[in-house]
């Protein structure tokens, strides 16, 4: 009784909560790694909320939708911060869609701006072809150094994302939702039976789906998590904010290959990693023995990996960890938890 809800006692909870309390009480660990590039928690931070504030001042108002094309990178990780925290809603677009169905994403979706890598600007061009003048989104263009020149498209827009960045306002200070039940994120499923069916995740459920990762997997301060489950693929399953929660490292991969992920592993020390069966057994078809002693572990989902898969993760020393979710439930959500007396059982 005369208590009711305000500033003191009470405070929408959304993930954008995480980058700001790592940022200041680990501002000079790394937070992201791709290539040669390093960037600390602090820079992180300062980008995203550069990112934020550069949005609004483009004009784009809360609730509104910025699509983004692009692979595991750097500035994916600050989409996934920098847009929920000016208000607007992040659409992760699937990077192997054809462009019949970005463009219906884009379209359904209301995109008023696309952030795109220029590895996939043929497919967007295409997709933007289809579509009428007044329809189009404001185009930043992302020009990643660590991709494939043979694969780099021309650049679609006329700002790049360092350009759009450029015209953020240092001073940004976000504020939490004013209900955390506001959309976070647009999230569209496959469309192999029909169009692709759009999912509305919110901030709270992204918040506790985020936590829940790390409780799911005990996991301590400063996990080293490697990116080969892609970023769009129902938010990279809330980890982009789970390992900044941790105040981890995020090893960035544009392409899962089974020889580069040894390396970077072996190279990061990497501790957690995410994907489906398949990148088990891409890792299980290099040759030759692994070259790390660390602990390592792995969460799959969709269909149960098969034992023989199983045991050979085990040889390489990696614990896999079986769940299974939907994008309407924020990913992981269900999981085979181990139980001790499984320990004495053959595989």
């Amino acid at each position: 009784m005369g208590m009711p809800k305000c500033d003191a006692n009470y405070v929408a909870l959304s993930p954008i909560q995480f980058l700001e309390r790592t940022a200041n009480i680990h501002p000079e660990r790394i937070a992201v790694v791709h290539g040669p590039r390093r960037r600390t928690w602090r820079e992180v931070y300062d980008r995203s909320r550069l990112l934020a504030s550069a949005l609004l001042r483009h004009g784009l108002k809360r609730g509104d939708c910025v699509s983004v094309m692009l692979s595991n990178t750097p500035e994916n990780l600050e989409c996934f911060h920098g847009i929920p925290m000016s208000g607007l809603v992040i659409n992760p677009l699937n990077t192997r869609l054809d462009a019949q169905n970005v463009d219906f994403c884009l379209r359904h979706a209301g995109c008023k701006l696309l952030i795109v890598d220029t590895e996939f600007s043929d497919i967007v061009s295409e997709a933007l072809s289809r579509m009428r003048p007044e329809e189009r989104p404001f185009i930043v263009d992302v020009d990643d150094d660590q991709c494939d020149p043979k694969l780099r498209g021309k650049k679609l827009g006329s700002m790049s994302y360092e350009e759009l960045l450029a015209r953020g306002d240092p001073s940004y200070q976000e504020a939490p939702p004013a209900d955390e039940w506001d959309a976070l994120a647009l999230c569209y499923t496959s469309g192999t039976t029909a169009d692709p069916k759009g999912v509305v995740l919110h901030h709270r459920g992204s918040y506790l789906n985020a936590m829940n990762n790390a409780v799911t997997w005990g996991m301590q301060q400063h996990p080293v998590y490697l990116w080969t489950l892609p970023m769009f693929h129902c938010c990279g399953w809330c980890f982009p904010w789970t390992i900044t929660m941790l105040a981890g490292t995020h090893v960035c991969l544009r392409k899962v290959d089974g020889a580069r992920v040894f390396d970077l592993i072996s190279e990061h020390m990497v501790t957690h990693m995410c994907g489906a069966p398949i990148i088990m057994s891409a890792l299980l078809a290099q040759p030759g023995p692994r070259t790390w002693t660390h602990s390592l572990k792995m969460m799959t989902a969709a269909s149960a990996p098969p034992a023989p898969v199983i045991a050979g993760m085990y040889k390489l020393g990696i614990d896999i960890t079986h769940v299974y979710g939907l994008t309407e439930v924020f990913g992981p959500v269900t999981v085979c938890e181990w139980k001790s007396e499984w320990d004495k059982l053959p595989v």
